[in-house]
C-alpha cells in the first residue's frame, strides 16, 4: 500500500517523501516530477513486532541534514537510517536502543535529534555524523492523545503535536480541538539546575575569598598608618 507519511526538503527545493507501506523514499523535484529515490534492502532487514498497533507502518519521519544525507525513522522496527542524498544508499544508525513507534522527527540547533512516538519523546545525539548515536533521554507523553509530530521553536524549545491519529483512522471527524504542548528533557533540566547551583556556589566562594582579601588589605593598611 502507498501511504505517504512525512516529507523533508533539501537546499535545492527537492522534496523527499517517505512511504510507510512499501518502505520507499520518493523524490519530487522542483518541477513536480516524482521518482523512487531509495528502496534499499536495509529497510527490510530487521524484524517487526507484529503485536503492535503500528506494525504495518514502516518508514516514517524524515529530516534533511545539510552535510548531505537524510535521517529516517522506521516505526515498526524502531530503527534509524542515514540515507545519502546523492545516490539513495542507506545504512542503519547504531543506537543504544530502538525508537519503537518513532513518528515525527526534528533537529535542535545543537544537533540533538528529537523523535516523537505516541508514548515518548526521544532525545538522541551523535558525535560522528550519525554513524552511531545515543538515546540519552526519554520524556513520557499522554498516550491516549497520540502524539504524531514534533518541532523546535525559539531558544530550542521543543513542541509536540497531539494528533489523535486513531480518531481519523476510525472515521471520526468531529474533534473540535487538538493540542500542541511544550516538552522538556527531564535529564537536561536536572543537569541545568545542577550547573546553576555549581555556578552559584563558585560565585559565593569567589565573593567570600574577595571579602577575605579586602579584610586583609584593610588590616595591613591600618598597621602601616599606626
Amino acid at each position: 500500500s502507498d501511504i505517504a507519511n512525512d516529507v523533508a526538503v533539501d537546499f535545492s527545493g527537492n522534496a523527499y517523501v517517505t512511504n510507510s507501506g512499501a518502505d520507499i523514499i520518493w523524490k519530487v523535484n522542483v518541477d513536480g516530477e516524482a521518482s523512487v529515490f531509495s528502496q534499499s534492502n536495509v529497510f527490510k532487514s530487521y524484524p517487526v513486532d507484529l503485536t503492535t498497533s503500528y506494525h504495518k507502518c514502516g518508514l516514517n519521519g524524515v529530516v534533511f541534514n545539510s552535510k548531505g544525507y537524510l535521517l529516517v525513522v522506521q516505526s515498526n522496527s524502531g530503527k534509524l537510517y542515514k540515507v545519502d542524498i546523492d545516490d539513495g544508499s542507506a545504512w542503519r544508525v547504531i543506537l543504544n536502543k530502538d525508537l519503537m513507534g518513532g513518528d515525527g522527527l526534528a533537529v535542535r540547533r545543537d544537533g540533538v535529534l528529537l523523535v516523537v512516538s505516541q508514548e515518548k519523546l526521544y532525545f538522541v545525539k551523535s558525535e560522528d555524523s550519525w554513524g552511531e548515536g545515543v538515546v540519552f533521554d526519554e520524556t513520557g507523553l499522554e498516550v491516549e492523545k497520540q502524539a504524531s509530530a514534533v518541532t523546535v521553536g525559539e531558544e530550542d524549545r521543543v513542541y509536540v503535536l497531539y494528533g489523535h491519529v486513531n480518531d481519523g483512522l476510525m472515521g471520526s471527524v468531529e474533534r473540535d480541538e487538538f493540542s500542541i504542548v511544550e516538552v522538556e528533557s527531564e535529564k537536561e533540566s536536572k543537569e541545568e539546575k545542577i550547573w546553576l547551583y555549581v555556578l552559584i556556589g563558585l560565585g559565593l566562594a569567589y565573593f567570600m575569598f574577595w571579602r577575605f582579601q579586602m579584610k586583609q588589605l584593610v588590616q595591613n593598611m591600618n598597621k602601616k598608618t599606626n
